[in-house]
């Protein structure tokens, strides 16, 4: 099959891969037709460090690999412990699989699986990048594509959109307070407007991007670049900063900015991917009495929450997908990506 392989920071090829085989009782092979790139993806991309103590330092002689957590596709051959799908269903699936064995995949909850694994960081699970993917723990990891919902609206259910409700929820925000967004990459986005849906009053939306700018200020954000003013101006608007801030970009600068917007009491949640050199000031948290939540989004579990928002039309998440390539195209793709060119936002890759 062809797929985008890793080979190196900065040397994502398109190339021949060996197909994948079904070892897995409880998996399917699924047959790809769209994928996209995560903003999480670069720090492949750039031969960063993924995960805590013991993690996978990507420039430092790592196995070629299919690279992608964003996906879906058709099923094309089931193991015997699948129960939920069958052969021609089309399906997204989740950035992550669990083992589908353990006692958290038995009640629902994979991403709490002490063996959950993301697509797309190693060759033990490789992405869907490719024409064709093995999938574990399938009746979890994979969803039936539901009535209503486009294909663009699927492929950001795979973990954008799943990953802005949990950062949004874990703000604690209520009707009637003010929010700052810090990385409007779709993430930050989808942030923005669910902000909104929970009845923020004041949403402020910060990127260096004007075109990323642009669309926060079309659903209704209060928007500002990064610079010196800009904490003066947050903090003049909502009368003593934020009571939330939601942090989408895990960059040291965005990090490094939270604290200073965020009113006395308040609470911010991370979910950008930082690097080890990353840190918080424990003073600024202590002294100003702030409420920190960070983690992982356990995506099958939004799920039920999201899809009546989108098939209602309450939440749209339009206009997200800025660049639409073939995946043939995928080295192009990841250059204009992470070069932030053309103000792309977010792309699309068909497959096949």
């Amino acid at each position: 099959m062809k797929a985008l392989v890793f080979n190196g920071p900065r040397d994502i090829r398109f190339e021949d891969y060996k197909d994948p085989e079904l070892t897995i009782d409880n998996g399917v092979i699924l047959k790809v037709e769209k994928c996209s790139i995560c903003g999480s993806d670069l720090h492949i991309y750039h031969g960063d460090h993924i995960g805590g103590a013991g993690g996978t330092d990507y420039n430092s002689g790592v196995d070629k690999f299919c690279v992608g957590h964003e996906f879906m596709g058709e099923v094309v051959e089931t193991g015997r412990d699948v129960h939920g799908l069958k052969v021609g269903d089309r399906v997204l699936a989740a950035g992550g699989a669990g083992c589908g064995k353990c006692e958290a995949c038995r009640t629902g909850r994979s991403a709490s699986c002490r063996h959950a694994i993301a697509f797309g960081l190693s060759n033990i699970l490789n992405g869907g990048q490719a024409e064709l993917v093995q999938i574990p723990n399938a009746d979890q990891t994979l969803m039936t594509i539901p009535e209503g919902i486009t294909d663009d609206q699927a492929i950001l259910l795979t973990d954008a959109m799943a990953t802005a409700s949990f950062g949004i929820n874990n703000t604690g925000l209520r009707a009637g307070q003010s929010i700052a967004i810090v990385g409007l990459g779709p993430i930050g986005l989808i942030g923005v407007e669910l902000a909104f849906l929970l009845g923020a009053s004041q949403v402020f939306a910060i990127d260096p991007v004007e075109g990323r700018r642009e669309h926060a200020r079309k659903l209704g954000a209060t928007v500002f670049a990064p610079g010196p003013d800009t904490r003066g101006s947050i903090l003049e608007q909502s009368r003593g900063g934020g009571n939330c801030v939601f942090e989408a970009s895990g960059a040291k600068a965005a990090v490094k900015s939270v604290l200073p917007l965020t009113r006395l009491g308040g609470t911010v949640s991370f979910i950008g991917l930082p690097q080890p050199d990353v840190t918080l000031p424990l003073n600024q948290i202590l002294f100003k009495s702030i409420t920190v939540r960070a983690g992982v989004a356990p995506v099958p579990q939004l799920w039920p929450a999201l899809i009546p928002l989108l098939q209602q039309g309450r939440l749209k998440a339009e206009g997200l997908f800025s660049h639409v390539m073939d995946m043939s195209e995928g080295a192009e793709a990841y250059r204009v990506f992470d070069a932030r060119d053309d103000n792309v936002v977010k792309i699309m890759m068909n497959v096949g």
